[in-house]
């Protein structure tokens, strides 16, 4: 998953921001799977969108030429979530029963 781009800051992303405002990029069969492919991207630095095949994120490609530095902050703050991590639904916090 890949945080949104910040409104404020140039070249930047909000890695704070709740999961439910991140980009799903890419799925992966295996949690290992995804964190290979995210390792390497980091190391690489390229930008998470290149894992995008179906084509949903061009959105995000506002900037021409493309924005290195925006790849970039994109790749260092990337994570893998797992499908159904309860924080992808939102605002809504998880809550613990008390009998």
């Amino acid at each position: 998953m890949m945080p949104p781009d910040s409104a404020k800051i140039p070249h930047e992303v909000e890695p704070s921001a709740p999961l439910s405002r991140w980009a799903i990029v890419a799925t992966f069969d295996t949690s290992e799977s995804c964190e290979k492919a995210l390792a390497e991207l980091q190391s690489k630095n390229r930008d998470p969108m290149e894992l995008d095949t179906t084509g949903k994120l061009r959105r995000f490609q506002k900037r021409e030429p493309p924005d290195p530095a925006l790849g970039t902050a994109r790749a260092i703050s990337a994570g893998c979530v797992e499908s159904d991590d309860f924080r992808l639904k939102g605002n809504k916090a998880a809550t613990k029963r008390e009998d």
